[in-house]
């Protein structure tokens, strides 16, 4: 969020990353634990700057380095000026290396077959996947007492910290499964039923965050206070294009231990499926009552304050949508999140 407020949100970093970089993003969670080719790579570029992981530590950062992975330049500071400078540092010690190794093919980068990657780090977006779009935005009560968009003008270019009034971006992952599990559940009762406990928990505890601000701290089961999400089929209007409409509704109290975070508030969505294409349209949102702050989301608003998530059904075929969720690095406690 703030990378992209201060940084890459400016015009004359995206001319230069468009125009002379080829620009790469990742996970460093991942590659500094993947005992692959992607991994080492990785640590073999990182142990050439400043950040070479003791312990296992991070080497987040931004990197410049060429195609042989020679490491050209390194910035962990999200001052735009400061990155440009090492960009056009980077540019100079690249027209310095040797004019074999600038040369065009020079080094072929081979492809690299999934079953090749450490299984362990690898989260492939599979064929049974349904990927909804996720973004969460704080709000404000506007004059008739309706939400708005909360924001203030200009930045804070003296710290460089994000003022958390942009709206945030991950993904959840369903599974076809569990839509059609839910569907047919709801067909056999109208009267409504339960979302599937392990999807419930899933979004609950991994998408109902304040992530506005940085990587926030996701909720465990026991702060799991209470949690009611609901699917119930609804008639058929006439000329509607779809088989099965499902009305999604719900509540949710989320809390710690010592009061000091918490979400409270409701959901509401639907979810059609067109049974010839077995095409969907899903959406729900979230709206309630948020406070506290994360290790990495400090500067919280004071207090309980209007906060929103919603969700989108994404095209899973555009490579932005490919992204995994932040939560799913234990890729069992994710799917499994009733139970671990």
């Amino acid at each position: 969020m703030a990378d992209r407020e201060f940084v890459f949100g400016r015009p004359d970093v995206q001319k230069i990353l468009r125009e002379q970089f080829v620009i790469v993003a990742a996970d460093d969670w991942y590659q500094r634990r993947q005992n692959d080719a992607l991994g080492k790579f990785f640590r073999s570029v990182a142990d050439q700057g400043p950040r070479k992981g003791a312990g296992g530590g991070t080497r987040q950062g931004r990197y410049a380095f060429s195609a042989s992975g020679t490491l050209l330049g390194f910035n962990n500071n999200r001052d735009p000026q400061r990155i440009l400078n090492m960009l056009r540092e980077s540019l100079r010690k690249y027209e310095a290396l040797p004019a074999g190794e600038r040369k065009a093919g020079a080094f072929k980068v081979p492809t690299l077959n999934p079953g090749a990657l450490d299984e362990r780090y690898a989260r492939p977006l599979t064929q049974d996947t349904v990927v909804m779009k996720v973004h969460g935005r704080v709000l404000e009560r506007d004059r008739k007492g309706n939400y708005a968009a909360c924001g203030e003008p200009g930045a804070n270019n003296k710290s460089f910290r994000h003022t958390g009034f942009g709206v945030s971006t991950d993904h959840l992952w369903l599974k076809e499964a569990e839509l059609e599990q839910l569907t047919a559940l709801a067909l056999k009762n109208p009267q409504g039923v339960a979302v599937p406990r392990a999807v419930a928990m899933r979004i609950a505890r991994f998408h109902l965050v304040d992530n506005t601000r940085g990587e926030p701290p996701h909720w465990n089961l026991e702060e799991v206070r209470k949690l009611i999400l609901r699917a119930t089929m609804q008639p058929k209007a006439a000329g509607a294009r779809h088989s099965t409409n499902l009305r999604i509704t719900g509540a949710f109290h989320l809390e710690t231990k010592d009061g000091k975070r918490g979400y409270t508030g409701e959901i509401s969505g639907f979810l059609r499926t067109i049974s010839k294409t077995r095409a969907r349209e899903f959406q729900f949102v979230a709206v309630g009552q948020h406070w506290g702050e994360g290790t990495y989301t400090r500067g919280a608003r004071p207090g309980k304050t209007p906060f929103a998530v919603a969700f989108t059904l994404a095209d899973s075929q555009k490579a932005e949508n490919c992204v995994p969720p932040q939560a799913i690095r234990w890729e069992k406690g994710y799917y499994e999140a009733d139970r671990h």
